[in-house]
């Protein structure tokens, strides 16, 4: 689920996979901003077929928050 969730994560930044590490978190490279959180979060749930509580959007600022969130909500 990991390698899924930064793949998804580059192709949304259109940047190198490489550059999508654990500790990469928005504003940390210029493509992910705020629109670019969204877009990361909105694309997640549509191709993972998943819906992120509200209470916690605020929270997914990082690859890491991002994948452990899935996780959780895939039970994986």
């Amino acid at each position: 689920m990991e390698s899924q969730v930064k793949e998804i994560i580059a192709r949304v930044l259109n940047v190198a996979l490489d550059q999508i590490t654990d500790d990469l978190s928005s504003g940390d490279i210029p493509e992910w901003d705020s629109v670019g959180n969204l877009a990361i979060i909105s694309t997640i749930e549509q191709e993972l077929d998943l819906e992120f509580p509200l209470e916690d959007l605020f929270d997914l600022t990082s690859v890491r928050s991002i994948v452990e969130e899935v996780e959780q909500l895939t039970n994986v």
